[in-house]
C-alpha cells in the first residue's frame, strides 16, 4: 500500500520531470523578483534619504519582498488545474497524488525560498555598496543566517517569529490554488481580505469585552488596569498559551496543506 502511494525511485523521475516542464517558469519568475527588487531599490537610490538603505530598511525590504513573491507564486502553484485538459494530463502522469504534491511543495516552498532569499541577498549588496558610496553611509548589508540581531521594524520580538505569519500565509494561498477552480489568485486575496476583517472585527470586540490591560506571555497574566492604580492580575491558563503558541507557530502550515492535499484528492476522483 505506502508503495502505491510513496515510491523513492518514482519520486526522483517525476522530480526530474518537473524540472524539466516547469525549470523555464521558475526561472522566469526569479527573474521577475530580480527586476522587482532593482526597481524598487534603484528608485530609493534616487532619494535624498540615507537611511532607506539601513539594516532596518533592508529587513523590511526582505519580508515584504518575501510575503509579496511568496504568496503570489503559491496562488498560481497549481493553476493548470483550473483547464480541463490540463487537469487531466496531470492527473494522468503515473506518480502517486502524494508525490505530486510533495514535489510541488518542494519547488514552491523549499526552493523557492532559497531562490529568493539568494536573489535579494544579491540585490541588496550591490544596491547597499552604491548607497554607501554615493551618501557615504557605511551601512552593512544583512546577514540573512543571523536575522534576529537586527531591529524588527514590524513589532516587538525576534525577526524570525515574522517566518510564523509567512509560511501559514503562503500554505493558505496553496490551498486557494488548490480549492478554486478558476481565478484561485484573485480569490485567494478575496479570502486574505475576508480574514482581515475578521480580525478586525475580533480585536474591536476585544477591546470592547475585556478590561483594558496589559498582558504578560512570559508571566501568563493579564493585568487589569484600575483608574485608582490598584491593578489586578488575572492568571492565563498554561494550556491556553502553550496550545494558542504550537497551533501558530507548528501546527497551521501543516494544517493547511493537509487540507489542500485531502482536496486535491478530492478533484482526483
Amino acid at each position: 500500500m505506502v508503495a502505491n502511494i510513496f515510491q523513492p525511485a518514482r519520486t526522483l523521475l517525476y522530480l526530474k520531470k518537473y524540472v524539466f516542464e516547469n525549470g523555464r517558469s521558475f526561472i522566469l519568475l526569479n527573474l521577475a523578483i530580480a527586476a522587482f527588487l532593482v526597481l524598487w531599490l534603484g528608485v530609493y537610490l534616487n532619494f535624498t534619504n540615507p537611511n532607506l538603505f539601513s539594516e532596518r530598511a533592508q529587513v523590511a525590504y526582505y519580508f515584504i519582498t518575501l510575503f509579496l513573491s511568496g504568496c503570489l507564486s503559491a496562488g498560481v502553484l497549481f493553476s493548470e488545474l483550473g483547464s480541463k485538459d490540463r487537469s487531466i494530463h496531470y492527473f494522468l502522469i503515473p506518480a502517486s497524488l502524494l508525490e505530486k504534491f510533495l514535489t510541488s511543495l518542494f519547488f514552491a516552498i523549499v526552493i523557492f525560498f532559497i531562490s529568493s532569499s539568494c536573489i535579494f541577498w544579491l540585490v541588496d549588496s550591490i544596491v547597499v555598496i552604491i548607497a554607501n558610496s554615493k551618501y557615504e553611509t557605511h551601512w552593512e548589508v544583512i546577514n540573512l543566517l543571523s536575522l534576529n540581531k537586527y531591529a524588527n521594524p514590524f513589532f516587538d520580538g525576534p525577526l524570525t517569529d515574522i517566518f510564523y505569519f509567512y509560511f501559514p500565509a503562503q500554505a493558505l494561498f496553496i490551498l486557494c490554488s488548490v480549492y478554486f477552480r478558476k481565478y484561485a489568485l484573485f480569490k485567494a486575496f478575496v479570502v486574505v481580505g475576508l480574514l482581515w476583517v475578521v480580525g478586525v472585527l475580533l480585536f474591536l470586540a476585544y477591546q470592547r469585552l475585556v478590561p483594558t490591560g496589559m498582558l504578560h506571555l512570559s508571566a501568563g497574566s493579564y493585568e487589569v488596569l484600575e483608574a485608582n492604580g490598584d491593578n489586578k492580575m488575572v492568571v492565563v491558563p498554561w494550556w491556553v498559551l502553550v496550545s494558542g503558541s504550537v497551533l501558530l507557530r507548528y501546527l497551521l502550515t501543516p494544517l493547511l496543506l493537509t487540507v489542500a492535499y485531502f482536496r486535491l484528492k478530492e478533484k482526483e476522483l
